[in-house]
């Protein structure tokens, strides 16, 4: 059996990269150069590592659907070069810089933003345990997204596009959608308000991540001894580098 994880497998095994996101600004029939340092964290493993790319992008729940490579519109995946080659060698502790070469095709379609996923999958596993104490070969592979938008002026735009209460499983439900040219991240703060008597309840943020159209549905789950009344919730969105700030207001009823 032959486990892969992704990351840290234990604390005698494990690869860290950075960045962990790289982003190009290219026009079609452009090209870059950027690095990515690798390390190997082991103390004692020699990692050998391989490089090979596939197409991802966000489910509408803010989940990464990784499929082969070149089959999404949106794929760079067959745009992209790993310098000097596709292997490589870490000792313990040791760490090493690549280079992937972005190579924009002279024609592309018109999607805002491309990606791809790196992947850096070790070739030759360690011998482990599993729970049970069964033998196993563990592999580790660790992930990079790549982003890709034109040379262009950047409009980040996100949008509310619904709010709702769902009285059945006790939460809010908010939709969000990408209206913008670039994969835009932010943080949602929400909190809810009774009408009668001016309590204030802070309820979770949620940190979301979006490309170009992403279509997003984000459950804020409320206190599950939430007292009967009428309530105001705000959800305000704020994405961070542009101060842009996003505000959406529900007014609801317990009557639980």
């Amino acid at each position: 059996m032959t486990l892969i994880c992704a990351n840290k497998t234990n604390a005698q095994s494990g690869i860290s990269v950075s960045p962990p996101r790289t982003y190009f600004s290219l026009n079609p029939g452009e090209s870059e150069r950027k690095k990515i340092l690798v390390t190997n964290v082991s103390d004692v493993n020699t990692l050998e590592l391989a490089v090979s790319f596939n197409d991802w992008k966000y489910d509408d729940y803010g989940t990464n659907v990784v499929s082969e490579p070149n089959t999404l519109p949106t794929s760079s995946a067959n745009w992209i070069t790993v310098l000097p080659g596709n292997t490589l060698t870490l000792l313990p502790k040791e760490s090493k810089e690549i280079e992937i070469l972005m190579q924009v095709p002279e024609k592309i379609n018109q999607e805002a933003v491309h990606t791809a996923m790196m992947y850096i999958t070790q070739t030759n596993p360690i011998n482990g345990a599993n729970k049970s104490g069964e033998n196993i070969k563990i592999s580790i592979r660790t992930g990079v997204k790549i982003y890709q938008r034109l040379n262009t002026g950047r409009e980040q735009n996100i949008e509310f596009t619904n709010f709702e209460f769902n009285k059945a499983e006790n939460e809010l439900v908010l939709k969000i959608e990408n209206e913008g040219n670039v994969w835009g991240e932010g943080t949602i703060k929400n909190e809810i308000i009774n009408q009668e008597n001016g309590k204030q309840i802070i309820l979770q943020d949620v940190v979301f991540y979006s490309l170009p159209n992403d279509k997003r549905i984000v459950y804020i789950p409320l206190p599950k001894d939430l007292e009967k009344g009428s309530y105001i919730a705000t959800s305000t969105l704020s994405l961070g580098d542009n101060d842009n700030i996003k505000i959406a207001e529900l007014s609801f009823s317990n009557d639980k």
